[in-house]
């Protein structure tokens, strides 16, 4: 990580204090924190920075007891920061600083779009999308504070699932997330794992949420500036564009043709049939797993 990009990005404390966000940090009262915030009133993991596209840094509450609020708004679901924003946890107020982010990517000089261009790299992976199904009439069913720890610990339940598995969680999506494994002889094995794991969790019922598995090649990289790999390609949007036939359909979990192929005995199955996905030639079979998974 240089250190250009910790400066471009820091949080400032109330006293005038820099603290450098050049990637992901988690935000906790524990020294395994990348910001600690020593007081009872501040979970164990509290909060998460997490940089998505080299230059958008999103805040994700990790179901915290107390809430993380932005600029006096109790945040529920991951929210995109911008320069100037006031986050609060517990008794400490921090303002979220960035300069040279988004607006000058545009007058980016052609050798940084040509290195840009160069870090990109094809790379075999595992894709998986997760969304919030109903998330509109949940808001409405629950109290802030209880909406707040009830998405919190979901997207904290999933990411050490996905972690702890060798993934990646790559993007948060208000509602869900991207997460993705580079392609290795002990991904099969994992990726089984994982989504056994996230069945179960699905089972509990609190959320409800959707799960799509795809495996193909992606564009890997972009971002080097900053050390995140950037997710994009035609693999990217099948699995998108699965997850919005899943909600269609009312399916729970579906599974793309080639990576229920490639799953093999790992995980057992169940044809739904074929269908159209838009942007996509022709018709596509898909799966879900068994009831015993």
């Amino acid at each position: 990580m240089s250190d250009a990009a910790a400066i471009r990005t820091w949080l400032e404390t109330s006293e005038g204090g820099q603290l450098p966000v050049g990637g992901n940090v988690t935000l906790g009262r524990t020294p395994d924190n990348g910001v600690l915030l020593t007081d009872d009133r501040v979970s164990r993991r509290h909060a998460l920075i997490h940089v998505q596209g080299g230059e958008e840094y999103w805040l994700v509450d990790l179901g915290s007891r107390n809430g993380t609020y932005v600029n006096e708004r109790r945040v529920h679901q991951p929210i995109r920061l911008s320069d100037g924003d006031q986050i609060r946890i517990g008794p400490f107020r921090l303002t979220f600083r960035q300069t040279g982010g988004a607006p000058r990517a545009a007058s980016r000089d052609s050798a940084t779009q040509s290195r840009t261009f160069m870090d990109l790299r094809p790379q075999a992976c595992w894709l998986l999308v997760a969304d919030i199904a109903g998330s509109t009439p949940l808001a409405r069913s629950l109290s802030p504070e209880a909406l707040s720890v009830l998405m919190g610990h979901w997207f904290l339940r999933c990411r050490d699932i996905i972690e702890t598995a060798g993934g990646t969680v790559n993007k948060y999506l208000g509602d869900g997330f991207l997460a993705f494994w580079i392609e290795s002889e002990k991904v099969l094995a994992a990726m089984a794992t994982t989504i056994a794991a996230l069945r179960r969790l699905q089972r509990e019922g609190q959320p409800r949420f959707r799960l799509v598995v795809h495996s193909g090649e992606v564009l890997l990289g972009g971002v080097a500036s900053l050390g995140e790999e950037s997710l994009s390609g035609p693999a990217v949007n099948f699995a998108f564009r699965i997850e919005r036939l899943a909600a269609e359909l009312g399916e729970a979990c579906l599974v793309s043709e080639v990576a229920a192929t490639r799953l093999g005995g790992a995980m057992a199955v169940e044809w739904v049939g074929n269908h159209a996905l838009p942007g996509f030639d022709g018709h596509f079979a898909l799966f879900r797993p068994s009831a015993t998974v």
